[in-house]
């Protein structure tokens, strides 16, 4: 669980330096082995880490398709095994989960809060596939939009999807079924209005 990847990151051709550029800078991500295990955009600046599994379902997926969908479920996700240490001891002895992912934000209006999914609720199960890292989630999600598509554009515009949710205010685990947008757009979060 403390373990942690080390990892070797290289600059694109346009060097570290040129930050003019109209793409990031980044590149490459080898590990101590020498295999490539995804890119990273702007290292020095803490960018995205994007991983080798993610890339080639989306290169897949354009060369399939000449699009890269995913369905859109309106909320953040953080993996429980890498929160601190105390919060996946507490989590372990209050509900018995050590493995899934913790809800960090439901947009406003989506599909999640309309079924009732509240921020630190844990998702245990997508489609019935144990979840416990968000790149699993991608790569599932990803999968998705390439089952059978409707007739008017040869893709999909709404799937179903089951999700096994414990609720950490209820105390109870339920399945919720949510109908997610695909889109090959980035998914926004619309935050609520607090009212006072």
């Amino acid at each position: 669980m403390f373990e942690r990847h080390h990892n070797v990151y290289f600059c694109s051709p346009d060097g570290p330096d040129d930050y003019n550029n109209e793409y990031d800078n980044g590149g490459l991500v080898i590990d101590l082995n020498g295999k490539v295990v995804g890119m990273v955009n702007d290292p020095e600046r803490f960018g995205s880490f994007i991983p080798s599994s993610i890339l080639l379902n989306c290169l897949d997926s354009w060369k399939k398709y000449r699009y890269i969908g995913r369905p859109h479920l309106g909320m953040r996700f953080e993996a429980i095994k890498l929160l601190e240490p105390s919060h996946v001891d507490m989590l372990c002895r209050m509900y018995n989960i050590d493995d899934g992912l913790v809800v960090r934000e439901v947009s406003k209006g989506s599909n999640g809060e309309i079924c009732g999914i509240q921020k630190g609720d844990l998702i245990e199960c997508i489609k019935g596939k144990c979840i416990s890292t968000t790149i699993q989630l991608e790569n599932l999600l990803m999968s998705i939009c390439k089952g059978p598509s409707d007739s008017k554009n040869g893709r999909n515009t709404e799937v179903h999807i089951s999700v096994g949710l414990f609720q950490t205010l209820k105390k109870c685990r339920r399945t919720v079924e949510l109908t997610a947008t695909v889109s090959d757009l980035g998914e926004v979060i619309a935050r609520g209005t607090r009212v006072s």
